[in-house]
């Protein structure tokens, strides 16, 4: 009985070191725009593949500190993106820096792709954040580029 066993732990063992080693897709590089409409409560979004091509996005504020006498703010936002042709829905959590001007308030700052649904389930990645609100009209833009891992 003993001798089977080792010679069944053998047979496991060589098996698990001739099987190929399991390889991660590579990072492919994805853009997201934003297009707010402050006034209007609007959030859309279009995006590069393997993001699905457009849909809306809700921001949720989960930190705010000041500093700089008050004209600077860093915040933390976790977004979630949903999907207009209903292929799932995707996370992001954004710090970004904004700067209230008179005229408009730019801001910027690292992103992290923390999962979603659907088609998006298990997804990752990181990237930046670059927008600009234009204080007169309310309206705003944000361009998110980088790099993520979709399984």
């Amino acid at each position: 009985m003993r001798r089977s066993l080792t010679a069944l732990a053998l047979v496991a063992g060589a098996l698990a070191l001739s099987a190929p080693p399991a390889v991660a897709a590579p990072p492919q590089p994805f853009s997201i725009h934003e297009s707010i409409d402050f006034e209007n409560g609007v959030f859309d979004f279009t995006s590069s593949s393997p993001l699905c091509p457009s849909g809306s996005f809700e921001d949720e504020v989960v930190n705010v500190r000041a500093f700089q006498s008050e004209r600077r703010v860093n915040v933390t936002i976790d977004t979630v993106f949903t999907c207009d042709d209903g292929s799932g829905t995707f996370s992001m959590r954004k710090h970004v820096n904004i700067l209230f001007d008179d005229v408009a308030n730019p801001s910027s700052g690292p992103v992290t792709l923390t999962g979603g649904t659907g088609a998006y389930e298990g997804l990752a990645g990181h990237g930046v954040d670059i927008g600009l609100t234009d204080n007169e009209s309310g309206i705003g833009t944000g361009e998110i580029t980088g790099l993520l891992v979709h399984p």
